[in-house]
């Protein structure tokens, strides 16, 4: 079957895909390096407990398999993070009611705390890192990044 393309896009070249290649792989290990060397971010979640406490905060309680999937990770990956986040007092886990071989994972208020805290954070840090770009450029930027994300997460689900 031959691609399709759309009317407005044209083909992708091997120096595009090199170009964003490369820009993907720097953006990564400078955002990284940023999170580990700026003092503003200190004491802020790391990035498996901030996007399964971000899951929980948005969609309430759920179940290992439920992060799992939303994360697009192995359940026994969540699990040790789910632990590790439970011994920090970030969430609690109980036997589903419905079901007592489901567990069901919930954020404590520290939990909701250190996830507002850290959200604060990191926009602090992107608003300054960003503070003499044009409002256009950010949001144009943010769009593109979830373009990029649902593109990434589209062929993850596959």
């Amino acid at each position: 079957m031959g691609q399709v393309l759309s009317l407005y896009a044209t083909p992708m070249t091997d120096d595009d895909a090199r170009d964003i290649e490369l820009q993907v792989a720097l953006l990564l290990r400078l955002a990284d390096h940023n999170r580990r060397s700026n003092p503003a971010l200190d004491g802020t979640l790391e990035r498996s407990a901030y996007l399964a406490l971000r899951h929980l905060a948005t969609n309430g309680p759920s179940g290992i398999n439920d992060i799992a999937d939303h994360l697009r990770l192995d359940a026994s990956t969540v699990t040790r993070q789910v632990l590790a986040m439970e011994s920090a007092g970030l969430v609690t886990r109980a036997r589903d009611e419905h079901d007592g071989r489901r567990a069901v994972i919930t954020a404590t208020p520290d939990g909701h705390e250190a996830l507002a805290a850290t959200r604060a954070a990191r926009a602090s840090v992107y608003g300054d890192l960003l503070a003499d770009w044009s409002t256009d450029d950010r949001q144009q930027l943010g769009a593109l990044l979830e373009r990029l994300n649902d593109a990434l997460d589209s062929r993850a689900r596959r």
